[in-house]
């Protein structure tokens, strides 16, 4: 039977939640859930109302509320100034739809697999330069990976002048500044330069569709009635890829460093498997390796780089589990408290693989992308990113055991990551 009565959470004031929740979430979220348990009431300022949800079940059911029930583009608010007007996180119902549908076909399996081996390329190329025996934050080289993985994806190749010209801006503004999203607000103010760069490319690739990339395949959609998209969607699309698709993979390749040079057995174990894949290190051979995929699991259980996805406003009134709320509130799904739940992931802060390979999780119980219509739409690329670069940094070094305790998350714009001080010595 639900209820009127919302759920228990704290008493402090609006500003003062908001502060914790942005400053430090984790011990935010956590002292809520031992306080007022797994469905909690907060009041977020701007955001207004809202319900922050982890219990599987409860998930379950916001996962299934059909698309015309809420709305997001007020939660992801933040992104617009550096993703564009049109921009897939901002879209809501028939719009967003109609994204997905046209920005999916680029992310499949058969449209990546024939790429890990220029992925591969890139990361080789970079983690080559990696001082030997000398402590260094791999962070930065770690966003170049992923950012020319990217931009190599969208444009077919890292030499045209577009490539060229998005990797130096890039460089300029945003690499090894990698403590905050307050970088790409020095990288958003190159939008009017670099929208026409992408004019130009768009207009070329119309008039030579063979042309290889992702731009391409933009640039040829057209809308319901046959006409092509508009430039600006087009190029607020290639924005989204860059901001969404760089930070994220870059994040969870630094966790997993900061894992590995922690757990020598589970390294060990890991650099035993990789041989099997001898001979077809960019190929199926590496997505088939369990315990590969398994770390690769565990690392975005342990710290979801995106905690809390998706945030939806609702539209009419709604009932999860034994509430009913209003319209006007917004339901958050708290990745990161659902993958610390004791009953589903004993011994929750240990990292241990393992667990991957002695059970499956339902997707209400391991959402590192979300769920429901919001899932992200790259989720497949970053598991290929992942499995492709630390196969090869495995391969080219031997990463250092250290002794230092495990570090705590710290805010990346709205992801989790490493603090500025997590450093690595390979030989």
């Amino acid at each position: 039977m639900s209820t009127r009565v919302l759920p228990p959470g704290p008493t402090d004031p609006a500003t003062e939640q908001v502060r914790r929740y942005i400053e430090t979430p984790i011990e935010f979220w956590e002292a809520c859930e031992r306080d007022f348990g797994a469905t909690i009431t907060l009041e977020l300022g701007s955001l207004g109302r809202v319900i922050l949800l982890s219990d599987p079940e409860h998930l379950r059911e916001l996962f299934r509320l059909p698309t015309e029930a809420f709305e997001c583009h007020q939660y992801n608010e933040h992104y617009r100034y550096v993703m564009g007007d049109l921009s897939l996180l901002l879209q809501d119902g028939a719009t967003h739809k109609r994204q997905r549908r046209l920005l999916a076909p680029m992310f499949r399996h058969d449209q990546l697999l024939p790429k890990m081996s220029e992925m591969r390329d890139i990361v080789l190329r970079i983690v080559d330069s990696w001082p030997a025996g000398k402590a260094f934050n791999p962070r930065p080289s770690l966003h170049d990976i992923t950012f020319q993985t990217m931009v190599r994806l969208i444009f077919g190749d890292l030499d045209s002048p577009t490539s060229s010209a998005l990797i130096t801006a890039y460089q300029k503004s945003v690499s090894g500044q990698v403590g905050s999203w307050g970088p790409w607000r020095n990288f958003s103010r190159m939008q009017p330069q670099i929208r026409l760069l992408l004019a130009d490319e768009i207009t070329a690739r119309r008039a030579d569709p063979d042309t290889p990339g992702f731009m391409t395949h933009l640039a040829l959609s057209t809308e319901a009635d046959g006409t092509p998209l508009s430039h600006e969607e087009c190029e607020d699309h290639v924005f989204s890829l860059l901001v969404a698709g760089v930070d994220t993979s870059a994040i969870s390749l630094a966790w997993a460093l900061h894992w590995l040079s922690r757990k020598e057995d589970i390294r060990e174990r890991l650099i035993a498997e990789l041989p099997q894949a001898a001979g077809e290190e960019t190929g199926k051979a590496l997505l088939s390796l369990p315990y590969l995929q398994a770390v690769y699991a565990e690392t975005i259980r342990m710290y979801p780089i995106v905690p809390t996805p998706s945030g939806r406003k609702l539209l009419r009134e709604t009932t999860i589990g034994p509430y009913t709320f209003d319209e006007g509130v917004t339901l958050v799904p708290c990745t990161y408290l659902t993958h610390r739940r004791e009953e589903l992931y004993p011994n929750a802060d240990e990292y241990r693989p393992e667990r991957f390979l002695e059970r499956k999780f339902a997707p209400y119980e391991f959402l590192p992308y979300g769920g429901g219509a919001r899932i992200c739409v790259g989720e497949m690329l970053a598991k290929y990113e992942f499995t492709v670069a630390v196969s090869a940094i495995l391969g080219r070094w031997k990463i250092e055991t250290t002794d230092a305790p495990a570090m705590r998350p710290v805010r990346h714009g709205t992801l989790l990551a490493p603090p500025d001080s997590v450093e690595l010595t390979v030989h």
